[in-house]
């Protein structure tokens, strides 16, 4: 198993105010485009998130993971109509959720060695999609933990900003307007995921099982904070698998099943995955971008070379998003709960 050096790219140019487009933004979009070419993933910074923001976080998420699992599952996803709240382990399986291919899903049933709490925007009752029905559209669930709300709102807020400025970059590679992505009609979803690994050696797992198994992400894009110790793997286009480290105070940036589709696989979704690092916990925070619920994605005329087709079918976002969730999660799919109920980790 090698190690992947990721290409690290500076945000700052595509802050939220800066005029766009300029020269030092042109520079990087085009950077990014070569890079995104080739692989999936890269390195940023720039992306405007203060160390005290996120420190605080961290201890936030860390204090969520340490409590007693009869007071996480007080809030487990379950509970909730709007697919927020706590996951516990092996309740999700990721491997083999491969978007793109015949089997989206895979022959995996082995849950993920992990806990997660699944947040998003907090919606109230006055909230249009929310007084329409729409899914995935709802309040948060919450611990009884001092602090820990507004500790984590506040580093949802910095990081929104962070992928506004990668939408930016983006679009502009793709010679779009600046705002293309961030100013999609309706509202853009943002699910902030707190992630804790467990040691490897505290667990048995079955054979292939992984604290997250291979998969692609859903959306357009993901910022993901971690805390340094190792265990993300990514597939590069080879098809060998690479260690990724990520420096402090940087966060990595991939590119969602979704982005496929706008680019025609200009740009694509590399599979990736993470195992848990023995003796050693890890955490780590993922915020995934995806368009809002009601958009139709079709490739993207600035991605179609003169005589060229579209290689995928133009996809609603908010059905494709709850069909890769139904796949995945055990409280919504019969057959992942009953292999998975006799799991403790």
């Amino acid at each position: 198993m090698s190690t992947a050096a990721l290409d690290n790219f500076d945000l700052a140019p595509f802050a939220t105010g800066t005029p766009l487009p300029s020269p030092a933004a042109e520079a990087v979009a085009h950077k990014i485009d070569r890079t995104l070419c080739e692989t999936g993933f890269l390195l940023v910074t720039g992306h405007g998130i203060d160390d005290d923001v996120r420190n605080a976080y961290f201890d936030a998420m860390h204090r969520f993971f340490d409590l007693p699992l009869d007071d996480k599952n007080e809030i487990a996803i379950g509970k909730s109509a709007f697919h927020r709240g706590y996951v516990g382990f092996a309740t999700e399986t990721l491997e083999g959720a491969l978007g793109g291919d015949e089997d989206a899903v895979g022959d995996a049933l082995a849950g993920d060695m992990k806990e997660t709490l699944d947040t998003g925007l907090e919606h109230g009752p006055d909230h249009p999609e929310v007084i329409a029905g729409t899914p995935l559209h709802g309040p948060n669930q919450w611990p009884a933990l001092e602090g820990f709300r507004e500790a984590v709102e506040e580093y949802r807020a910095a990081v929104i900003e962070s992928a506004k400025r990668v939408q930016r970059a983006l679009a502009m590679a793709l010679h779009l307007d600046p705002e293309f992505f961030v100013d999609q009609p309706g509202e853009t979803m943002y699910h902030l995921r707190l992630i804790h690994y467990p040691p490897m050696d505290r667990l048995t797992p079955e054979p292939g099982q992984l604290g997250c198994g291979a998969h692609t992400d859903y959306g357009t894009v993901t910022l993901l904070a971690d805390d340094g110790v190792g265990g993300l793997q990514v597939r590069e286009r080879s098809g060998e698998w690479v260690d990724v480290t990520v420096p402090a105070g940087h966060l990595v940036v991939n590119l969602g099943d979704l982005m496929a589709i706008w680019t025609n696989d200009r740009w694509v979704s590399n599979p990736h995955r993470v195992v848990n690092p023995p003796g050693v916990n890890r955490y780590s925070s993922p915020l995934f971008v995806t368009p809002p619920f009601h958009l139709r994605i079709d490739t993207l005329d600035t991605c179609l070379a003169e005589g060229e087709t579209p290689r995928h079918e133009p996809m609603i976002t908010g059905p494709y998003l709850m069909s890769r969730f139904d796949g995945t999660h055990s409280y919504r799919n019969e057959l992942l709960d009953e292999h998975n109920a006799g799991f403790s980790a």
